[in-house]
């Protein structure tokens, strides 16, 4: 359980940065809307988001806890600090899925090379760290549970619901580290 606590711990790390710079991103947009729906509807994200950065400053801590423990019995159904780890970490891979929503549609809105490019590569971190999360969660609840049903399976149950659309390319491994040049952008 230790090794999934370290990645845990450094995909809601992460995910708290990539937050914070997207509401950052957001703020301007909210404060000058062209209309209440622009407001409403960037408003609406931002809010969630700073929900979910204020249980992720509950949850970090939380796992660090984790981290620090010595004994692997602590890890355990009947231990009650546990199973609100494990609640939360629940609760925030469904956060992880919103996020990867919001950043697609903020996508429609920054089209400037600049925030596009940002959101994208966030998008795609977000993204894989969903998958991530949900994978581990599947193993981690299927050992307490063995009946256990993600309740959001149906979404994927034909496809990847998340999935980068077509219209949202996937930045490449390329641009992420050499940045756009004349001949890619042709």
């Amino acid at each position: 359980m230790k090794e999934e606590l370290n990645i845990f711990f450094r995909i809601f790390t992460t995910t708290k940065d990539a937050i914070e710079k997207f509401i950052n991103m957001l703020d301007p947009v909210i404060r000058n809307a062209k209309d209440d729906h622009e407001r409403l509807y960037y408003h609406h994200i931002y809010e969630e988001e700073e929900q979910r950065l204020s249980r992720l400053a509950e949850l970090i801590p939380l796992i660090s806890k984790f981290e620090n423990e010595k004994e692997e019995k602590d890890f355990s159904p009947t231990n009650n600090e546990f199973n609100r780890l494990l609640q939360e970490l629940n609760l925030e891979k469904f956060g992880l899925h919103n996020f990867v929503e919001h950043l697609d549609l903020a996508l429609f809105k920054f089209t400037d090379e600049a925030r596009s490019t940002l959101l994208k590569q966030m998008r795609d971190i977000s993204y894989q760290d969903y998958q991530q999360v949900k994978e581990m969660l599947k193993k981690i609840n299927e050992q307490f549970d063995h009946a256990y049903v993600d309740p959001h399976a149906h979404h994927d149950e034909h496809h990847d619901h998340l999935a980068p659309p077509s219209s949202l390319p996937r930045v490449k491994q390329s641009e992420k580290k050499k940045g756009f040049t004349v001949g890619s952008l042709i």
